[in-house]
């Protein structure tokens, strides 16, 4: 299906992003959706309250929290049945960006309405921006789990991505967090913002052992930028080392298993090109 998404004649649900901390960060346009859509969809009605009051915006705001989401979808998708248009908002930032959201827009393009979404602002491309880190390529992945073992295991397969992570994170959990990034992805570079946009925002760049040695303690809203670009892996030196191996005499599983180890590489395409060089 293809969305005609300014087609006149089917309502549509806007995805509107709302300041992280500067009320200047408010776009125009974003201004113009909210005065003129139906209803405002809100993750706290009361903050989205005070932002539409300071706006001089009056409209009919529903709450759209991860515990109702199912039952705010239902209400949005009738609202645009009869013909009316909707926002979605979060506190700050851009909905759906770990924040609500999801289940909504799912069900209203279920049913066959368009959902329009509006540039704006969104706390971790800032971050990104300021941390003097490859921005080539990255990964968003938002927070990790408030559990320290499930936290532990997503950072065990992070490990293996070869570009730039990012996360968000709570005040509260940065320093275990920093703890475990030390301890599964070792003492690399990277960057940790605070208060973005806000007149007390903050940007380290350091290793991670130097930001443990400062973030003890701290408040405001986190983005963790880690550098986890590596080298390029040269695998024809690894598989050269387990041919020689298996000239000595070693079993290829277990020359196989040693070099990818020791080299930290990848045991599956080393055993690949073993087999391919049988042929």
């Amino acid at each position: 299906m293809i969305q005609k998404s300014y087609d006149k004649e089917i309502s549509n649900c806007y995805i509107v992003p709302t300041p992280i901390g500067n009320m200047k960060d408010m776009t125009f346009r974003s201004v113009e959706v909210l005065k003129q859509v139906d209803a405002v969809f809100a993750e706290d009605t009361r903050v989205t309250g005070v932002l539409l009051n300071n706006l001089d915006i009056k409209k009919k705001i529903y709450q759209n929290q991860k515990f109702n989401e199912a039952k705010a979808s239902g209400v949005a998708v009738e609202l645009l049945k009869e013909g009316k248009n909707i926002a979605v908002v979060t506190d700050r930032g851009t909905p759906l960006i770990s924040d609500p959201g999801n289940v909504l827009v799912s069900e209203v393009i279920k049913n066959g309405f368009n959902v329009i979404a509006l540039p704006g602002a969104c706390a971790f491309v800032p971050a990104l921006n300021m941390s003097n880190i490859n921005q080539e390529k990255f990964l968003f992945y938002g927070f990790l789990s408030s559990k320290e073992g499930q936290a532990c295991h997503e950072l065990e397969k992070l490990k293996s991505i070869n570009f730039t992570i990012v996360l968000y994170e709570a005040p509260h959990r940065l320093y275990k967090t920093l703890q475990n990034i030390e301890k599964i992805l070792g003492n690399i570079q990277i960057s940790i913002s605070r208060e973005i946009t806000k007149l007390h925002e903050e940007v380290f760049r350091g290793s991670v052992s130097e930001a443990l040695e400062i973030y003890k303690e701290v408040k405001g809203e986190i983005v963790i930028v880690i550098d986890n670009n590596k080298n390029e892996v040269d695998y024809e030196v690894s598989f050269k080392e387990v041919m020689d191996l298996i000239k000595l005499g070693v079993k290829p599983n277990d020359a196989v298993k040693y070099v990818s180890k020791k080299n930290e590489v990848s045991r599956n395409i080393l055993y690949s090109m073993y087999e391919e060089g049988k042929k």
